[in-house]
């Protein structure tokens, strides 16, 4: 009874606090929690948009690992997505390292809103921009047709195969790379400047100052990055729905585009929402996977 008393005084105690969290905890419950366990539900039912829905228990499931469109999907979601991360991450490095060498203040801030702009654009613009520079008539065949002569033929290079996967890691780098260059920027500058006055005094390149110095002091930030992006290999929807097509379908067609259509386009609710249920739980596989390859938890409990 005594410890119901002390819960319920903290309670009143903490109550604006609670109010506060109130609205947030609905949004999550309304929009994340339940719409997670109805999925995870369906994928256990013949869903029937009218009457009841049967119950068949693996047989989505059976059905996506049996299917060659979703094993190809899942190649092609983790070739681009670790392509686009790894990629990402060093542009994004590189460009925190070279703001660090600019002196100067508004040049810094250019450079940096500059490159940061693509990742607060949207995928129907940055694709729509994309689609247009590679198209016949785009800015990469005029430049081709400059140096090769007025005999050239424009290459319809969205539809190339070979070219497919290039492009999507590139372009998805060139989005958010400027992202990654705000974080660790963030991390650079924290760095004590005595260390890189000690390093100098003694003789040190500017090659020297960051691997010895700049690197290993922002390691836990790029371990941070790298755990959070671990998450989002799988993800990649917006993109690939928007810059794809059906010529190059076989070379970067993911899972979250091939859900969508099985169940938004063919109402197939019971295989999308298996397949999405599977995609969660390898995104999770993934993550505890690299947390653990990079002892991240154990840095942060010591």
């Amino acid at each position: 009874m005594a410890a119901k008393n002390k819960t319920w005084k903290k309670v009143k105690q903490y109550r604006g606090i609670y109010l506060m969290l109130l609205p947030v905890a609905i949004y999550f419950i309304v929009f994340s929690y339940y719409p997670l366990a109805l999925g995870i539900v369906n994928s256990f039912q013949k869903v029937k948009l009218l009457g009841g829905s049967e119950f068949v228990g693996f047989q989505n499931y059976q059905t996506v690992a049996e299917s060659g469109l979703y094993r190809r999907a899942l190649g092609n979601s983790l070739i681009v997505g670790i392509g686009i991360f790894l990629l990402q991450f060093v542009w994004g490095l590189a460009i925190a390292l070279f703001l660090r060498e600019v002196k100067n203040k508004v040049s810094r801030s250019v450079i940096q809103t500059v490159t940061y702009i693509p990742n607060l654009l949207s995928w129907s613009v940055v694709g729509g921009l994309w689609i247009t520079i590679f198209s016949p008539t785009g800015m990469v065949n005029g430049f081709l047709r400059l140096f090769m002569g007025e005999g050239y033929q424009p290459i319809a290079i969205m539809s190339e195969a070979a070219f497919a996967r290039p492009i999507m890691i590139f372009t998805g780098a060139w989005k958010g790379a400027g992202y990654f260059a705000a974080l660790f920027l963030a991390a650079i500058v924290s760095v004590d400047e005595s260390l890189y006055e000690s390093a100098q005094l003694d003789g040190a390149t500017r090659w020297q100052q960051i691997t010895r110095i700049t690197i290993p002091q922002i390691v836990p930030t790029l371990k941070i990055v790298v755990v959070l992006s671990s998450m989002s290999v799988l993800r990649n929807f917006d993109q690939i729905f928007v810059m794809g097509n059906s010529s190059i379908n076989d070379k970067v067609q993911n899972l979250l585009v091939l859900i969508y259509n099985d169940g938004i386009l063919k109402l197939d609710v019971g295989t999308a929402t298996a397949a999405a249920t599977l995609v969660l739980l390898v995104t999770m596989l993934i993550s505890f996977t690299v947390r653990k390859l990079l002892r991240y938890d154990q840095a942060y409990d010591n």
